[in-house]
């Protein structure tokens, strides 16, 4: 039996509410507040919807690692491992689009393919951020990075990641996870 868009997205805030105030893997800000400067940043840039949920949505796996601490493996104190996939898993499960899965599960490949393109990324990256590559496989290699290249969401993949980078400002006023509502249950009803 599958799940309402209205309980489809309760499900996706009752996260939130657990774990959403849990420090964001080192960084100055919560998980939420990570989230919502990301959704915000993809709105402000006049995306659609099932782009703006990618980019507020991208890090539920870590609050699926919380809520479930012994189920997935550890990046360290940095996260949970192939938390990408995990969300993109759970996202889908509660019949959120492909765009929106596919933006979550692919992140990831975005810092490892900047890394690859350009070796001084990596000295950009926070500190928390630069202990995650090394779980998350390092640079791509030039074939993973050519495929990278080839995948025609690669670039909305890549402006994610520099929303993803952007949204670690303290203190930040931004829309707050309820004004999402209607966008969430609208792709999850579409999709339905």
């Amino acid at each position: 039996m599958s799940l309402s868009p209205r309980d489809s997205v309760t499900a996706v805030f009752d996260l939130f509410r657990a774990h959403g105030t849990s420090d964001y893997v080192g960084e100055a800000v919560s998980q939420e507040s990570h989230a919502l400067q990301a959704g915000a940043l993809a709105s402000a840039a006049g995306h659609p919807p099932a782009v703006v949920a990618g980019c507020l949505l991208h890090d539920v796996g870590h609050m699926l690692g919380l809520r479930f601490p012994d189920r997935y493996g550890r990046m360290g104190d940095c996260g949970v491992m192939a938390h990408e996939g995990i969300g993109a898993a759970w996202l889908e499960s509660l019949g959120f689009p492909a765009t929106t899965a596919a933006l979550v599960r692919r992140h990831v490949d975005a810092k490892r393919y900047r890394c690859f393109k350009d070796p001084s990324y990596r000295g950009r990256l926070s500190e928390a951020s630069k202990v995650t590559l090394g779980y998350q496989g390092g640079p791509m290699g030039a074939e993973e990075a050519a495929a990278f290249e080839a995948d025609p969401l690669g670039p909305l993949i890549l402006q994610m990641r520099d929303f993803d980078e952007a949204a670690k400002v303290p203190g930040l006023a931004v829309p707050d996870l309820e004004s999402y509502r209607p966008l969430l249950e609208g792709l999850v009803a579409a999709k339905a």
